[in-house]
C-alpha cells in the first residue's frame, strides 16, 4: 500500500520521496528543469539514512566477486539475505520483508507484479544495460502493461539431467528425462523438490508438449508417473549442494540438476554427463527485480551503484567461470578464456537464447501444479 501522505504538494523530489511519483516520471521532470540523478543524491540518502542496499537471493550470491564495484565505492557490500525458494521469497516480501533487490526467475515476474511487491526500473539509470543481449532486455512477459522493464536478467543456462556415465546405461538410446523414471537406478535417483519442475519433466516423459497449461487429464497421468517416481528416488533435494555431495558419496547415479554441478562432481573425478535429453531441456533465466518502495532501505544511489556492480562484466564473468552460467552483459564472455566458455556450452550464447525460455504457467493452472506435486511428495 501507498504511505498516506496528509498534504498536498508539486515538488518532484517530494512526490517521489512519498510514493506519488515513479521514478522514471521522475527523471522526466528533472530533465525538463535541465537537473540529472546526481542533483537529487542527497534528497534520496536522507530518505532512507544512507542504508547499504539489501539484496534478497539464493545463497552463493553473496560473494563479493559479485558486487566488487560497490564494495569499492562504498567500503563494504551490501546486506544479503538468503531464501530457500522463490515462493518462499515472494511470501516472505509480501509479508512485510525489506529489501531493494530481490533474484526471482523470468516466470515469476508476472506473479509478483500482480502481488504489487516490486516496480518498474529506470533502465536509463543502469549503465551496463546496453550491453545486455537483446533477447534477454524484451522478455515479454518480464515488462509492465506500459511495457516498463521489471526485470533485469542476470544469469542463464538450463536444467537437465547429471548422471554417472560408468553407470547409467542407455543401451544406444537419447538421453532422456525418463532416467528419473527408471526402475533400474532405484534407491539411485533424486530429484528439484520444485513443483513446476517435477510436474513439468514428468509431462515431457508423457510426450506432452503444453506445459504451462496441462488438462485435468494429462495431470492425472502425470500424477501417476510421479508416484512411480517417489518409490524410487532417493531424495528429493531443495539444495543443490546435498545432490552433487550425495553423487560424490556414490548415493546416487543420476539426479535432476543446474549446469553448476557439473564442474562441481568431475572436479572430484566421477565419470558424469549433463544430458541433452530428447524431450528438451529446461532453458531458463533468473534475475533481479527492484521492490516496491515501501519495501526498499536504501538510497537510489546505492541500490542503482548495487545493480551497476551485479550488471558489470567482471560480475558476468566470474558467474561464467565459478559457476557455469551464462551472464547477460554480452562483454563479460570476452573476459573468460574462450576454453572454460567452451567446457560450460556456451560458446555461442545468442544461439542458445535463441532456443527460447521457459514460459510462465499462468496461477490457476501453476496452483494445481503446486497441489498435485505436495500431495505425491507427502505421500497423500
Amino acid at each position: 500500500m501507498k504511505r498516506h501522505v496528509s498534504h498536498v504538494t508539486r515538488d518532484p523530489l517530494d512526490m517521489l520521496l512519498s510514493d506519488r511519483m515513479d521514478r522514471r516520471e521522475f527523471h522526466k521532470i528533472l530533465g525538463a528543469l535541465g537537473l540529472g540523478f546526481a542533483a537529487t543524491t542527497l534528497g534520496s540518502s536522507k530518505a532512507h539514512a544512507e542504508e547499504d542496499a539489501n539484496f534478497f537471493s539464493w545463497s552463493g550470491y553473496e560473494l563479493p566477486e559479485f558486487h566488487q564495484g560497490y564494495i569499492d565505492k562504498y567500503g563494504t557490500g551490501p546486506k544479503f539475505s538468503a531464501f530457500g525458494g522463490i515462493t518462499e521469497a515472494m511470501n516472505k516480501i509480501r509479508a512485510g520483508f525489506k529489501t531493494d533487490v530481490a533474484h526471482p526467475c523470468a516466470g515469476e515476474v508476472t506473479a509478483w507484479n500482480a502481488a504489487g511487491i516490486i516496480a518498474p526500473f529506470d533502465t536509463s539509470a543502469l549503465k551496463h544495460w546496453p550491453d545486455y543481449f537483446e533477447t534477454l532486455r524484451t522478455i515479454d512477459h518480464t515488462l509492465s502493461p506500459s511495457g516498463e522493464n521489471l526485470f533485469v536478467p542476470w544469469d542463464w543456462g538450463n536444467s537437465s539431467i547429471l548422471y554417472r556415465t560408468d553407470i547409467v546405461d542407455l543401451e544406444g538410446e537419447e538421453e532422456s528425462w525418463g532416467i528419473l523414471f527408471d526402475e533400474r537406478y532405484k534407491g539411485k535417483l533424486a530429484t528439484y523438490n520444485s513443483p513446476q519442475a517435477g510436474v513439468q519433466t514428468c509431462a515431457q516423459v508423457l510426450g506432452y508438449t503444453n506445459l504451462d497449461r496441462l488438462t485435468d487429464a494429462q495431470l492425472a497421468e502425470v500424477r501417476k508417473l510421479l508416484v512411480k517416481q517417489r518409490g524410487l528416488l532417493r531424495f528429493y533435494w531443495d539444495s543443490q549442494t546435498e545432490a552433487g555431495q550425495a553423487m560424490v558419496a556414490g548415493e546416487l547415479v543420476a539426479t535432476y540438476a543446474w549446469n553448476d554441478l557439473y564442474k562441481t562432481v568431475s572436479d572430484e573425478g566421477l565419470a558424469v554427463k549433463f544430458a541433452v535429453p530428447k524431450e528438451g531441456a529446461r532453458n531458463w533465466v533468473c534475475g533481479l527485480v527492484l521492490t516496491a518502495p515501501e519495501s526498499r532501505v536504501a538510497s537510489d544511489e546505492r541500490v542503482y551503484d548495487f545493480l551497476d556492480a551485479m550488471m558489470s562484466p567482471e560480475a558476468g564473468a566470474y558467474l561464467i567461470d565459478a559457476y557455469s552460467y551464462g551472464s547477460s552483459n554480452s562483454k563479460a564472455f570476452d573476459l573468460v578464456a574462450p576454453e572454460r566458455v567452451a567446457e560450460v556450452g556456451l560458446s555461442d550464447p545468442e544461439a542458445f537464447l535463441a532456443k527460447g525460455l521457459l514460459k510462465p504457467i499462468p496461477a490457476e493452472f501453476d496452483q494445481k501444479y503446486v497441489e498435485l506435486w505436495e500431495e505425491v511428495r507427502l505421500g497423500m
